[in-house]
């Protein structure tokens, strides 16, 4: 209770100042984008100060233009996942209950952490006459986390209050997606299993994943591969860095769009080179997941931008599943088609990728459009690669490279084939539907209508004999019978 107490004081400022820019920004008004940029400083620092989970939810949200305006997006983006080390003698503890004293007397571990992250420290050790490296998780992060999740969900209901509908139920999509996806991340056996399969599927011969050897839960062992920071000057004399920042490229995009796994977290800490010229992949803790469907809509709506084709691209976001149900669809794309307009004249080749990012963004917050959970490690996977190309090679340029890849791999066919079977099974399931038959709703007749019915046929006798007109007759036997029905 006084965790939860404490995090609603510290958050309350900050998500009121937002609940202020996001007004402002909804109803056309003036921003200052400075000032924007300050306070989400603030928010930034706020995260940092709550611990590991709150750092790794800023990481999650800075992804989320439907959620906070570009200057948040911007300032969150930055969020680092380095902490200081904990001591070797609790870490050791872990790395004892986990491998057991017998595994331990085979391997001999170097205590000066590599790497030091909110959620694991990483080690050189030996084994069996191999250097290998030791994952190990941060003493207590588990129970740390699960707490935190418990204020989270325990504070988002207020933002009912606070924010719009939209905002809410698009923020408690994310808190119940990141309360899963955290442990996963803490969980080195499902790491052991992404790097396995990734190894497979990713056939690149000039591509290293370091291959696991032994996982627990807490504990990831895997052998060790040297290599340079891919940001480097070493790795630049290796590979020139045009060649290399398109290497770096095409094996995270060949990931995304044509395998059914991918590594989500292409930082330059996270992407060596060997001597030999190849790329070295490491931590696979953030790993995403797409299927074949949501992957040719992707290749479509790349098509659809460099098309400038705002019908289609309208299309694509509503199957994506990024429209919001309430939403006017012919509204949207004309919408969309003005901001596409804006790049008229515009090539991919010139298209400065942060130009688009912050125009998408804008449009993400202020039209009815949302991020889809399936979305969100993609969206962070893209922004990320391009920040990593774009530190190793400063003319790179992610759309023309992305065209070229495109073309490089063949992906339009399928998207193409795509498109047209969602078209005519849509065409389909409306004429079965039509196919169908409407029920008949019998009414009830009651006592009062039979009564009616009769008093009615009885009335049509009688103007026969008066008036002996049979068209008026026969009118008010029919009544009658309707009545009676």
């Amino acid at each position: 209770m006084l965790r939860t107490l404490y995090v609603g004081f510290k958050l309350l400022p900050r998500v009121l100042m937002l609940r202020h820019y996001r007004r402002l920004t909804l109803d056309n008004k003036k921003v200052d984008e400075k000032e924007i940029e300050k306070e989400a400083e603030k928010m930034l620092n706020t995260l940092v100060s709550l611990g590991p989970a709150f750092i790794k939810l800023g990481q999650m949200l800075s992804v989320h233009s439907d959620l906070l305006p570009e200057g948040y997006l911007k300032v969150l983006s930055r969020l680092q996942d380095e902490v200081p080390p904990e001591p070797w003698n609790k870490v050791h503890e872990e790395i004892k209950e986990d491998l057991g004293e017998e595994f331990l007397k085979k391997i001999k571990i170097n205590p000066n952490p590599i790497a030091s992250a909110s959620i694991a420290q990483v080690y050189l050790a030996e084994l069996d006459g191999k250097e290998v490296v030791l994952k190990v998780n941060r003493p207590n992060i588990r129970k740390e986390v699960e707490e935190d999740i418990k204020v989270m969900k325990t504070l988002t209901p207020f933002l009912k209050y606070i924010f719009d509908e939209s905002f809410y139920e698009s923020a408690k999509a994310i808190i119940d997606d990141f309360s899963s996806r955290i442990f996963d991340e803490m969980d080195f056996t499902k790491e052991e299993f992404y790097m396995k399969k990734i190894r497979e599927e990713l056939s690149f011969p000039d591509v290293r994943i370091p291959k696991p050897i032994y996982a627990t839960k807490r504990v990831l062992v895997m052998e060790y591969v040297k290599s340079h920071k891919v940001t480097s000057e070493e790795a630049k004399k290796i590979i020139p860095p045009e060649n290399l920042a398109y290497k770096v490229f095409r094996t995270f995009m060949v990931m995304i769009l044509e395998k059914e796994y991918f590594h989500a977290d292409p930082h330059p800490g996270n992407i060596g080179v060997d001597n030999e010229g190849n790329l070295v992949l490491y931590d696979f803790g953030m790993v995403g997941r797409m299927d074949k469907d949501t992957r040719n809509k992707l290749v479509r709506a790349y098509v659809a931008l460099t098309r400038l084709d705002g019908i289609e691209l309208t299309k694509v976001l509503d199957e994506l599943g990024a429209i919001q149900p309430e939403a006017d669809r012919e509204l949207l794309a004309k919408g969309i088609e003005i901001f596409l307009k804006t790049f008229e004249g515009v090539t991919p080749e010139t298209l400065e990728v942060e130009d688009f990012i912050n125009a998408s963004n804008e449009v993400f917050y202020r039209f009815p459009l949302r991020l889809p959970q399936k979305l969100v490690l993609y969206i962070r996977t893209t922004s990320t690669l391009g920040g990593t190309c774009v530190t190793i090679y400063p003319e790179f340029n992610f759309f023309s490279n992305l065209v070229k890849l495109i073309e490089d791999e063949d992906l339009v066919i399928p998207a193409v084939i795509d498109q047209v079977k969602d078209t005519f099974s849509s065409y389909v399931r409306k004429f079965r539907s039509s196919l169908l038959e409407k029920p008949i709703i019998e009414k009830k007749s009651t006592s009062r209508d039979y009564y009616l019915s009769v008093v009615i046929a009885v009335i049509s006798i009688l103007s026969y004999i008066i008036t002996k007109n049979v068209v008026l007759a026969l009118l008010l036997i029919i009544l009658a019978l309707i009545m009676k029905k």
